[in-house]
């Protein structure tokens, strides 16, 4: 998160939202003919943004919507639709910058100014409503946003240009959900419409006809099972028109789902809706250190979701919640609902994949963006795999070649964070997590100590549905990785697993060790520590200090682990007998001492979170000596008297 930085104001409010920070790209947004504000960045890039006219270039059709609905909508609704569509289509013509992280990530995240002409620009002028607004969209996507409301001249557009297809019947649902047609918004209609017996409005935004395909075709299969008469099915297209999209990231792209469902659940005279998506995608902790909070995306993070809920009771005047029944689902656990419920046979239509242009007949799914690899570690954890063909998938997921940087990073980053916390006690797990802590507050009915709870236990859940896949494939595919290149790519995710550190070398003969092992190291936190050689002391991140014979003997050990990780070669062994003599005293003497340090070093473990055995500190190899462990890192005495949490390794 990018400190001291304010991520949203006002233009009228006169705040400055950049100082002391890097300059950022800075885009001017002009909507809907208004004239250019007078306190537009000059510097910044110019934008025209319309949804009619000659010059549209933003387009928004809501269908199957009745006449009578659409011809009591209000004022403030329409703008809604278009404020939302605005900021959508501008987040798509926004170029980032780079992904580099230097200079507070200043080339990725982006300054956005609006000017937006309104029927009813008085109620957005309104300083709750613009702080709401900005403080969310600024979390969602980490952008800077700026809005100018003002008075819409005329011709306005007509409120049933964006409602084509008005239809005659009636509907009288029980609940509004959004419906995009992926695993979670699928396995969340299953359950409220098998299990619970409502009659649902399924509002389904697409802006690529492959997923209005998607859509209609699982809208179908749900009313082929005797559910015709639950479903009213809302389709929604709000796209960029006359020019092609330069930036795929979409952070805001929630909150133009919200804002969708909120006006089609006030058409139907409804104050709730309802995102069905499961915790750990909503949570969504960053899963490598080097992604920034805006690659990382927060479409449902709670602080997000409570956020639209103030904005629209601002906007609105009445209370307005969002209901989000999966937070404490994990992927797995929503999955399972489908075939519990009948409907199985669907699991396989239903798509999440970020890339749809990739898609082809046979392959509809890239397998390769993080829904569809978060997609089928759940579906293979929940053994459904007979329901999801892995031939859909262009990568498969164990199997397929990774060789692509960015493909690599995904995959393993994925498994590497999810296989550490495996092991990770709960306050290892906060405090080298601190995003976390953004959403302890956003649950009304849980004391942040209950929530700290719940988002642990979930996380271990999902963790240890990964690790399971994981250890499953190296058993089932033990002989394609015994075979080297010939069996399966070394950018395969499983033999990426196998032989992290070299991945073109084909795993050796001692596989099994090793597949066992794998799971044991993998990502293992790294135990960090610092030499006091004026006091005489070895330092660690507990505040603990090893002192006089201990330090003796360690200090013994230091020449040859320095001189090796300078060199970047093996640590070499000093023999019992050398080192005992170094120290002046005998070799039982010295396994003594070894076997007190070692139990000196045990708070370690709990203090730190750091799984310890006899080696861990001073390996013994049999035959060859002592030496420090290689897997140790020496770091500066000031970075250990901070006292931060050990770091794991990338």
């Amino acid at each position: 998160m990018l400190q001291g930085l304010p991520m949203s104001h006002s233009r009228k409010s006169g705040k400055n939202c950049l100082s002391g920070v890097p300059q950022m790209n800075t885009f001017n947004f002009i909507c809907g003919g208004a004239t250019p504000d007078s306190d537009a960045d000059e510097s910044g890039k110019n934008i025209q943004l319309d949804v009619q006219g000659d010059l549209r270039n933003v387009n928004l059709k809501i269908e199957d919507i009745s006449k009578a609905m659409v011809s009591n909508i209000p004022d403030v609704l329409l703008d809604l639709l278009e404020v939302a569509s605005y900021v959508y289509c501008a987040d798509q013509q926004s170029r980032r910058g780079t992904e580099v992280l230097a200079g507070y990530g200043k080339n990725w995240r982006r300054v956005m100014n609006f000017t937006i002409p309104l029927r009813d620009p008085e109620r957005w002028q309104n300083e709750s409503v613009i702080n709401a607004l900005c403080e969310t969209l600024g979390f969602l996507s980490e952008d800077s946003y700026a809005f100018s409301f003002v008075k819409a001249g005329k011709p306005l557009a007509e409120k049933e240009m964006y409602f084509p297809g008005l239809s005659q019947g009636t509907f009288d649902p029980d609940e509004i959900a959004l419906f995009s047609g992926g695993v979670d918004s699928f396995s969340g209609a299953v359950r409220d419409l098998v299990q619970e017996g409502k009659k649902l409005v399924l509002v389904g935004h697409h802006s690529a006809n492959a997923v209005f395909k998607v859509q209609k075709e699982l809208i179908e299969g749900l009313k082929q099972g005797n559910l015709a008469n639950q479903i009213f099915y809302v389709p929604i297209n709000v796209t960029n028109t006359k020019v092609n999209a330069s930036e795929y990231t979409q952070r805001t792209r929630s909150f133009l789902f919200a804002c969708l469902a909120l006006v089609v659940a006030q058409m139907f005279k409804k104050d709730e809706f309802t995102f069905y998506e499961n915790g750990v995608v909503s949570l969504n902790i960053p899963i490598a250190k080097d992604v920034l909070g805006a690659r990382a995306t927060r479409t449902t993070h709670p602080k997000v979701i409570r956020g639209f809920e103030e904005l629209f009771s601002e906007i609105l005047d009445k209370n307005i919640e969002i209901r989000t029944p999966f937070q404490w689902f994990t992927k797995k656990e929503v999955t399972q609902i489908i075939p519990a419920n009948g409907f199985g046979h669907l699991l396989g239509k239903t798509n999440s994949c970020t890339r749809p242009r990739t898609w082809t007949k046979k392959k509809h799914h890239c397998g390769a963006c993080s829904q569809c690899i978060d997609r089928r570690f759940a579906i293979l954890a929940a053994g459904l795999e007979d329901l999801d063909p892995g031939d859909s998938y262009k990568l498969d997921l164990l199997l397929g070649d990774r060789s692509q940087d960015r493909d690599v990073r995904m995959a393993l980053s994925y498994v590497k964070f999810f296989q550490t916390f495996s092991s990770s006690t709960k306050e290892r797990f906060l405090s080298t997590n601190p995003q976390i802590t953004s959403a302890l507050g956003e649950f009304s009915d849980l004391s942040a100590d209950e929530a700290k709870d719940r988002v642990y236990e979930l996380y271990m859940r999902h963790s240890l549905d990964v690790v399971a896949v994981i250890e499953d494939g190296l058993v089932q595919h033990k002989g394609k990785l015994a075979q080297g290149g010939e069996g399966l790519p070394a950018g395969a995710l499983l033999s990426m697993c196998l032989n992290r550190s070299q991945i073109t070398v084909a795993p050796p003969s001692d596989y099994d060790a090793q597949a066992k092992g794998f799971m044991d190291r993998l990502a293992a936190p790294i135990l960090e520590f610092a030499v006091d050689e004026r006091n005489n002391h070895i330092l660690f991140h507990n505040g603990q200090a090893l002192e006089g014979a201990n330090f003796q003997l360690v200090e013994n050990l230091l020449a040859n682990f320095r001189s090796a990780k300078r060199d970047v070669q093996t640590i070499e062994c000093i023999t019992a007998p050398d080192l005992a003599g170094e120290l002046k005293i005998s070799e039982p003497a010295l396994r003594t001492l070894l076997r007190r340090l070692r139990g000196t070093l045990k708070p370690l473990a709990t203090d730190l979170g750091i799984p310890l055995d006899e080696n861990s500190f001073i390996e013994n190899l049999h035959g060859k000596g002592y030496r420090l462990n290689p897997n140790l890192r020496e770091v500066a005495l000031a970075d250990i008297k901070k006292k931060g949490p050990p770091p794991t390794e990338h």
